[in-house]
Parts: structure tokens; C-alpha cells; sequence
């Protein structure tokens, strides 16, 4: 086989770690349409890969997948794959352009990270859970495009009203009252000590509130109807009305509630 020209054979359905087998002689690679998924490091440490399209039939990469292809100067993903997995694109320090399709709805954590060239990304306005540390420079990224605001140091996405993270300095903080929805990760490891939750919000995500060291508790609005698991951490006391959606899911999850 070619080292430096990699042409992925027809029928194949996923591309796996490992069938790589000289990452650095890599120059190119041709994926033929009917490739489904894109495996875990699949692509990883090609450095001298300048650029690879995507057919459409991809649905799914993962974690790793592009990491360190240092020369990799652009990337489109294809309508239908939903979740760019952490350090996915990690490494890759000479990308410029990236283009995320309508179809992804979250972004994990180092998906980007150390992509120090990044000049511009066009991204989804269906994004509901993005990392603080997706992007270098993230809340900068996000801010070019035009769907993504800053507010009091929340980044939210207002095509869908989720707010993705947070990245201010300030300890106490309200969401704003167009939120309706608090992203995966979106307060993890930060300082604050309270956050007001307006009764706009209907679902928080995996680890919302957790490692938050100053958090000891929070109230939660009658409107919450879906809270991840993770959301917070097991010594955070939770206020709630007796009745509500949120006493039901902190009866059931063994979590201390004070109404």
C-alpha cells in the first residue's frame, strides 16, 4: 500500500484506529462515499496531511480523530454527523477554516484546541452544548458568528436560547431571562458561589454546576421539567417547591432538597 496516498477501499463503513500504519507519511487521503464513521485517532498525528474531504455519508467522528495533523489547513463537516467529540481536531495548529453543519448540536471539550491559526468557523446555530475550552480563545470564536452573545460574561446561542458557558470573573451571577436552557458544562469548575435561575429555564445538562467549589446551594424554578444526572454535585442543597418537577428528580436521584 502507498504510505503517503491512502485511498480508503469501497464498502468500507468505518475507518479505524490503527489502520494507519505511518501517520507522518501521510500526504493524502481519499475517502469514498458510503464511510459512515470516522474511529477514535483514526487520522491521528498525520502531520504532513494538508487537506481531506469529507463525503456526505459520514455521521460520526471520534475523539482524536484529526489530533495533531499539524498541516491540516481546513475542514468541512458534513450535514448529519451531530457531535464534534472532545480533541477531535485538537493539534491542529496550521487549520484556518473550519465549517460545522447545521446538524451538530454540541461541541466537546479540546474539539479545537491549540488550533492556533483558526481565523474564522462557521458553525451551527443548533449548537446546545459547547466547552469553554472548545476553541482557543472560545467566547472570541463563537463571537463571530452572528447568532452567539456575550451576556455578563455568559456565552448563549440565541437562534436557540442554550447557554453554553460561562466565562466571567463574577462570583454571584443571574442568567439572563432568555435562557432556556443551561448547556453541558456550562458553569463546570468555575467559582461562582450563586447563580439565580429565572423561571425562563427548562433544562440543565450534564454537569452543569458541577466542581463548582464555592456552590453550596441553588434554587431551581418550578420550570425546570429535565435535568441531567451529572448536573451538580452531590453536596450541593438544592431549593425547590414541594410538587415541582425538580423535588421529583431530587427524590429520585438522593440529592438533599430544601423547599
Amino acid at each position: 500500500m502507498d504510505e503517503s496516498n491512502i485511498e480508503i477501499p469501497l464498502g468500507t463503513i468505518e475507518i479505524c484506529e490503527g489502520f494507519i500504519k505511518n501517520p507522518r507519511a501521510v500526504t493524502s487521503v481519499t475517502i469514498p462515499e458510503g464511510v459512515q464513521v470516522i474511529g477514535k485517532r483514526a487520522f491521528a498525528s498525520c502531520v504532513n496531511l494538508h487537506e481531506i474531504t469529507l463525503p456526505a455519508s459520514i455521521v460520526s467522528i471520534g475523539r482524536y480523530a484529526f489530533a495533531d495533523c499539524s498541516s491540516l489547513e481546513q475542514i468541512e463537516v458534513p450535514e448529519g454527523v451531530r457531535y464534534i467529540d472532545e480533541g477531535t481536531f485538537s493539534g491542529c495548529t496550521g487549520m484556518q477554516y473550519a465549517k460545522l453543519p447545521n446538524s451538530v448540536i454540541g461541541v466537546g471539550p479540546r474539539a479545537f484546541e491549540a488550533c492556533t491559526g483558526l481565523k474564522g468557523i462557521e458553525l451551527s446555530d443548533n449548537i446546545m452544548s459547547c466547552s469553554a475550552k472548545a476553541f482557543p480563545g472560545t467566547g472570541r470564536i463563537l463571537l463571530t458568528n452572528r447568532t452567539y452573545r456575550d451576556l455578563n460574561g455568559m456565552v448563549v446561542n440565541t437562534a436557540n436560547n442554550m447557554l453554553l458557558f460561562y466565562r466571567g470573573e463574577e462570583t454571584d451571577v443571574a442568567i439572563p431571562a432568555e435562557v432556556k436552557g443551561i448547556g453541558d458544562y456550562a458553569f463546570f469548575g468555575t467559582s461562582v458561589a450563586s447563580v439565580k435561575i429565572p423561571n425562563t429555564v427548562i433544562s440543565i445538562g450534564e454537569l452543569a454546576f458541577a466542581q463548582c467549589p464555592n456552590l453550596s446551594k441553588l434554587k431551581l424554578p418550578d420550570s425546570v421539567s429535565n435535568i441531567a444526572t451529572s448536573a451538580f454535585d452531590a453536596n450541593v442543597q438544592l431549593f425547590c417547591h414541594h410538587g415541582s418537577a425538580p423535588e421529583s428528580w431530587c427524590l429520585e436521584s438522593g440529592l438533599k432538597r430544601l423547599r
